[in-house]
């Protein structure tokens, strides 16, 4: 049975070749990594490596290459590592925030509440709730209060009082439920907005709106969102997620909204890791930025947030990188750390990848061009671009289009990388139906929103679960 080596250069795993140890993507030295090859050490459950989309570059000039981090965590933490608690985590503090307001009469907000009940029965004793609602004027039925089974009666007999009319101070309510949170805060904490409408009351500005969702992240606060139907505005519900460090999701049908909110406080309820962080070993002066604003960058390093379990997360991570002489390798690796649910703090090495700088009449732009990698350095390319677009559209229709545009051209100048390649004609035929569908408001932005953000978070389909 072959063994699995992997490229000192592009990164890439591959099983071990007859012959010459050469990489079959882009040609660099292979090397037999640990005997789990995405292993950093002993004490790490979590995998992840690093790749690189382009191994060749030309000397003393300026250079953009991408790293791709991939992170897979597994379906459950290791006894030594788990929570105190029998249950293997530490109390969790959820706010459902629900939208109230006249359009969500009937089957909606009957389905939001019956998502909140079963939610609710989900949750263990001793964890906390808080149940806030927003029509024209912001409500909180029920105040924080800890689990047990005459909370749960109290819950399910609140829920059935809820009835919906007005407007929506979508703002407002996601403020009392970060507010909630700071009055008594769990191990884990989740505010999760959910709404099929447009915010006209109170703060209907979406940065200022994202504004709020950010200070909550600071203090160790998730916040997700449930957009249901086709009348919400995506973009605010996905801004508020990549803001708050949480998910968005996209619901057609009302009878999905269970599946999914009861989803999501699972992924919560279930960490893999905390706080997790990658230190880039990069030269002085290099420029470091993510495709999605999911994932902020201080200096060199770029902060993952809470992992859930039996989670592939993949982050691509743009450099700039200064000059170098001709003739040089330039190694590129990084260090990852995260905090377990036992509280202890563990680090790993991730694999080095390589930039060897090459002389200008050596060089050419295709040179050293891993096509995989590239491959899904646009598909994030896309995923960015529906999002920006999406922001874009909330302003005008013609900064829509001109975002729109913006992202292709830049698409287009990447993919170039690949050549004649048919798949990655096809990629950009793609992204320009979607991102003229976003530019245009079309009905199919907010699946394609949706879509966007699993790319960038990889959260789970719950349709399937």
């Amino acid at each position: 049975m072959a063994r699995l080596m992997r490229c000192k250069y592009c990164g890439t795993l591959q099983d071990e070749p007859q012959g010459a140890k050469v990489c079959v993507q882009c040609g660099g030295e292979l090397a037999f990594p640990p005997a789990d090859p995405w292993s950093g050490g002993p004490d790490s459950y979590i995998r992840a490596q690093l790749e690189l989309d382009q191994i060749a570059a030309p000397c003393d000039q300026p250079v953009e290459r991408h790293l791709v981090l991939t992170i897979e965590t597994p379906a459950a933490v290791p006894p030594a590592e788990q929570a105190p608690a029998g249950s293997g985590r530490g109390p969790l503090h959820f706010v459902a925030v629900l939208d109230t307001s006249g359009s969500m009469r009937g089957a909606k907000v009957a389905a939001a509440t019956e998502a909140v009940h079963q939610a609710t029965q989900r949750l263990q004793d001793g964890d906390l709730f808080s149940l806030v609602t927003f029509a024209t004027d912001v409500q909180c039925p029920l105040s924080c209060r800890r689990v047990d089974a005459s909370f749960r009666r109290v819950i399910a007999s609140s829920l059935q009082e809820i009835q919906a009319g007005g407007q929506t101070a979508l703002c407002g309510g996601l403020e009392l439920g970060i507010q909630q949170v700071w009055t008594s805060a769990g191990a884990t904490n989740l505010v999760l907005l959910v709404s099929d409408g447009q915010a006209n009351v109170g703060e209907t500005e979406i940065e200022a709106i994202g504004r709020r969702a950010i200070d909550a992240r600071a203090r160790a606060i998730t916040v997700s969102t449930l957009g249901v139907g086709q009348d919400y505005n995506e973009a605010l519900m996905a801004e508020i997620a990549i803001d708050g460090g949480g998910r968005f999701y996209h619901i057609a049908d009302a009878n999905r909204i269970a599946a999914y909110l009861t989803g999501e406080l699972g992924e919560v309820a279930s960490l893999a890791a905390r706080d997790m962080a990658v230190d880039l070993r990069l030269p002085v002066n290099t420029a470091v930025q993510t495709l999605s604003a999911a994932y902020p960058v201080r200096a060199h390093t770029v902060s993952l947030g809470d992992i859930p379990l039996a989670t592939t997360l993949e982050v691509v991570i743009r450099l700039l990188l200064p000059p170098q002489p001709s003739g040089s390798r330039l190694p590129l690796g990084g260090i990852l750390s995260y905090v377990t649910p036992a509280g202890s703090k563990l680090t790993m090495p991730l694999n080095d990848v390589t930039l060897r700088y090459q002389g200008i009449g050596q060089w050419t732009p295709v040179a050293g061009a891993v096509r995989p990698i590239v491959r899904r350095v646009l598909d994030h390319m896309q995923a960015a671009g529906v999002l920006a677009t999406s922001r874009a559209a909330t302003r005008s229709p013609g900064d829509a289009q001109q975002q729109s545009k913006e992202r292709l051209g830049a698409m287009r100048e990447y993919a170039a990388l690949l050549g004649e390649d048919s798949e990655a004609r096809r990629a950009l035929a793609d992204s320009e139906r979607v991102l003229h569908e976003v530019a245009a408001a079309a009905p199919a932005a907010k699946a394609a929103t949706h879509a966007a953000m699993r790319r960038h978070r990889g959260s789970k389909d719950f349709d399937k679960a």
